[in-house]
């Protein structure tokens, strides 16, 4: 395996502590940072061909230390499995479905989720965890798949980055609590919804009025899931709107106000 292949982990358990004070940790809680060890954890797939797997880290972290969640990353798709899910709670997949192990030349690309990963997953969901799907975790999966019947939506392409806006469809829902329209320069994922209203969250909306379903949530079995269409940019997963949407999510996710 290629030092560029290896799998990227990152344990925020060790630095949460800190880097939660810096953020602004509750004044009247002063133990909070120190409680990590008996957090929800969890586990983060990210990096693709079009996506660098440094900037999502960085992003993600930004929110997550905020709730003070250790996260573990990983880059090797085939870590995905029921065993890692076994150790976590909340699943991030910001990443699409493609591999290219046959070099970059259109119709090369694998699609490397399997059958057993796709059940893992819905396992997992089902029996209590969370999961959160951003940007492209939507893009070439195994078509007709528990994977994509658990997602509720599906691919629909997008076009080359432009500024949109993203707006709030449903501001009594957990997710969006403190979030106001907001615009972007990202890439314009025009997704498949095929769930109802009801679950909509977010919906994406370009100058030329092209619009799509930009953010929704779901209870499947025990557990939850959301999806965030924003994320392509550093701009756009860092803006303090998007930044609010991870944080919110996980939190709902792992129902840590319900705690």
């Amino acid at each position: 395996m290629t030092a560029s292949a290896r799998p990227v982990r990152l344990a925020v358990l060790a630095v949460a502590g800190a880097l939660y004070a810096a953020a602004g940790a509750p004044s009247g809680d002063t133990d909070a940072p120190f409680r990590s060890a008996s957090r929800p954890r969890a586990l983060a797939l990210i990096g693709d061909r079009y996506h660098s797997p440094v900037y999502q880290r960085d992003g993600l972290i930004r929110a997550l230390v905020r709730e003070n969640i250790p996260v573990t990353f990983i880059t090797e798709v085939t870590e995905l499995n029921a065993a890692s899910l076994a150790a976590h709670q909340l699943l991030i997949i910001f990443r699409d479905g493609m591999n290219w192990p046959h070099g970059y030349q259109k119709g090369k690309e694998v699609i490397w989720m399997t059958g057993e990963q796709q059940k893992a997953i819905w396992d997992f969901v089902h029996n209590g965890g969370g999961f959160l799907a951003l940007h492209n975790a939507q893009g070439i999966y195994p078509p007709g798949g528990l994977y994509y019947k658990l997602f509720g939506g599906d691919y629909g392409g997008h076009p080359k980055p432009y500024r949109f806006t993203v707006r709030v469809e449903n501001h009594g829902h957990p997710v969006t609590a403190g979030v106001e329209d907001f615009q972007i320069f990202d890439e314009h994922h025009l997704v498949k919804y095929y769930l109802d209203r009801e679950h909509l969250l977010l919906r994406t909306i370009a100058e030329d009025n092209r619009a799509a379903a930009g953010g929704w949530w779901r209870e499947m079995g025990k557990g939850r899931f959301v999806y965030l269409s924003p994320g392509h940019t550093v701009e756009a997963l860092n803006h303090p709107m998007m930044q609010r949407l991870i944080r919110n999510a996980a939190r709902w996710l792992l129902r840590l106000d319900e705690r």
